[in-house]
């Protein structure tokens, strides 16, 4: 950690995987970059995540929204290409194919929708009879009805807060760990006050995630807590990542498998609750059975930063004359890289070159 603040061209508060994707393309574009976070990089809900790059297996439409994952997920392989050329060390980041589940006959025809939709949308899926997708996937449940493949990915998001560190190091951006921010301001004179004094910089960047209110308390971002499991499971061999309603299961290189998430308006309660794992467990054990003989490894709990609208903030806040970028929640890591990139070329004065209006703060000014 750098032992002084010196004034920069853009300070990023918030060291979660957007507040450094943002700081990494604003370093492509030649601009001096500090990150002030108040524990550690890539240390909450960017490291508690399932690591999932996926756009598709949920979207029965085509939205603003479902756009911008999509592209957040065709961008991704070259962040993580970014990530291992700045350190030499893999992100653990694989591209492979995704299976959307239906156990039921209702289930089985939503599906089917949804991948009549995706097809006619020129995306790419394949929808599967239940034999076909067990060749594919032999783990699967007797029960299947059908599944649809996606092609998405994962990264290992349990191991890269110290790769995603060494590497804003690495492209020269100043990093301020274990420094709590208690005020900014923009205007003639834009400042970041901090437990261990001011810096200052041409333009702020407020990439807090799910605490966006201590600076912002009005902002309509609330704390989503997600429940996520790990199995030791080295013999078994998931060939896919698999999304069933209320949970998504990966396999890790390693042979850990995880299952998660909970949606959950707790607040910042990081206690875990029975119910929630139970609830976890139960489907971890109905999709894939095998698992009814694998250690369970370690249970944990993350909070997302969750849009009261449903759409992220990416842009300048007309009221502060702030940037912010959050509100990504359950896709902030698929959305990473396309969201910095973004917000570099705005930083920098440059149009967004993409559709940004729905993601806009200044939809808050309407209210």
């Amino acid at each position: 950690m750098s032992n002084d603040l010196r004034n920069v061209d853009v300070a990023v508060v918030g060291g979660g995987i957007i507040g450094c994707a943002i700081a990494l393309a604003a370093r492509r574009h030649n601009l001096s970059v500090a990150i002030l976070e108040r524990a550690a990089i890539c240390g909450e809900a960017s490291s508690a995540a399932g690591g999932l790059i996926c756009a598709q297996y949920d979207a029965d439409h085509d939205t603003p929204l479902f756009r911008l994952r999509l592209d957040g997920r065709n961008a991704f392989p070259e962040f993580a290409s970014l990530l291992e050329e700045l350190t030499g060390l893999s992100v653990g980041y694989s591209a492979g194919p995704t299976l959307g589940l239906a156990r039921t006959d209702d289930q089985r025809q939503h599906l089917r929708a949804r991948v009549a939709w995706q097809q006619k949308a020129g995306l790419q899926v394949e929808f599967l009879e239940p034999d076909e997708a067990r060749r594919r996937e032999p783990l699967l449940p007797p029960d299947l009805t059908a599944a649809a493949c996606y092609p998405d990915g994962q990264v290992d998001a349990q191991r890269w807060p110290p790769i995603v560190h060494r590497a804003l190091l690495a492209a020269g951006v100043e990093v301020h760990e274990a420094t709590d921010v208690t005020a900014v301001a923009a205007g003639p004179n834009p400042t970041v006050q901090t437990v261990r004094g001011d810096l200052h910089a041409d333009q702020i960047v407020l990439a807090t995630g799910a605490w966006l209110r201590d600076l912002r308390p009005h902002a309509p971002i609330v704390p989503s807590r997600g429940h996520m499991l790990a199995f030791h499971a080295p013999n078994l061999d998931l060939r896919h990542i698999l999304h069933v309603p209320g949970a998504s299961l990966v396999q890790r290189a390693d042979g850990r498998l995880l299952i998660g998430a909970t949606k959950e308006r707790a607040g910042f309660d990081r206690r875990l609750r029975a119910g929630a794992v139970q609830q976890m467990l139960n489907i971890a054990l109905n999709t894939v059975p095998a698992l009814v003989d694998c250690p369970l490894a370690s249970v944990w709990t993350g909070f997302r930063p969750e849009p009261e609208d449903g759409l992220p903030l990416i842009g300048r806040d007309p009221r502060s004359g702030l940037f912010l970028a959050t509100g990504h929640h359950t896709h902030g890591i698929t959305m990473s890289w396309h969201t910095g990139q973004i917000v570099a070329r705005l930083l920098t004065g440059q149009d967004p070159a993409y559709p940004i209006h729905p993601f806009s703060p200044q939809r808050l000014t309407a209210s």
